[in-house]
C-alpha cells in the first residue's frame, strides 16, 4: 500500500492534525535554512501509522525487522513512528534524515539533526494541541531550534510524568543531552 493511501485511510482527525505539523514544521524549516521539502514528507509521514490497533503495531513493526524492545511491549503506540518511518524508507521516500525525524518524532532522541528537532516541535506545538506554555514554546523554538527542542522535551517529560507515565528512556538521554 503506497504511503498516499495510508495517509487517505486515516480519520479526518487525524489528517488535520497532519496539516497542522506540516504548516508548524515548515515554518521552523524556513526559520532556520532547512529543506522545506523533506520537512513537509517527514510531517506528512509522521503519524501514518498512529491509528493502527497496538496488536497490529507490534506485528507490523516484527514484519518489518523492527527492534520491539520492554518500552514498546508495555506501550506498542511507541512503534509508531519507527513502522512509518520504515514504510517511507520501503518507499524510497524520502532521506536518512527524513525518516530519522520519523522515527523519533515521539520520543525525541539524543543527537537528533534539525530535522529531526523541528518534526518533535511542530508536533508538540502545533496549534490543535491547546496548553498554556504551547505559544511560549513555539517562540523559542522559532528563534533557537535547539533550545525550543530541549524545552518541548522538558514539557513532554512533565506531561507524561503528570499522567502517571514513565518517559522513555531515550527521551531522558535526549533531555541529559540538552
Amino acid at each position: 500500500m503506497s504511503v498516499e493511501e495510508r495517509f487517505r485511510r486515516l480519520s479526518q482527525h487525524r489528517r488535520d492534525h497532519i496539516a497542522r505539523v506540516m504548516v508548524a514544521v515548515e515554518g521552523l524549516a524556513r526559520a532556520h535554512s532547512m529543506d522545506v521539502e523533506s520537512a513537509r514528507l517527514a510531517a506528512f509521514g509522521h503519524d501514518l501509522a498512529r491509528e493502527m490497533s497496538r496488536p497490529d503495531l507490534r506485528d507490523e513493526a516484527i514484519r518489518l525487522g523492527l527492534t520491539v524492545g520492554a518500552e514498546e511491549e508495555h506501550e506498542p503506540i511507541l512503534l509508531h513512528g519507527p513502522i512509518a518511518a520504515r514504510w517511507l524508507q520501503c518507499a524510497r521516500r524520502g532521506n536518512p534524515s527524513v525518516w530519522q525525524a520519523i522515527e523519533f518524532h515521539t520520543t525525541g532522541a539524543p543527537a537528533l539533526d534539525d530535522l529531526g528537532k523541528a518534526l518533535f516541535i511542530a508536533d508538540g506545538v502545533e496549534p490543535g494541541r491547546q496548553y498554556d506554555a504551547r505559544e511560549a514554546l513555539w517562540q523559542l523554538a522559532l528563534s533557537d531550534l535547539t533550545q525550543g527542542y530541549c524545552a518541548v522535551l522538558e514539557h513532554t517529560k512533565a506531561y507524561l510524568v503528570h499522567r502517571g507515565l514513565t518517559p522513555h528512556p531515550r527521551m531522558l538521554v535526549a533531555i541529559e543531552n540538552c
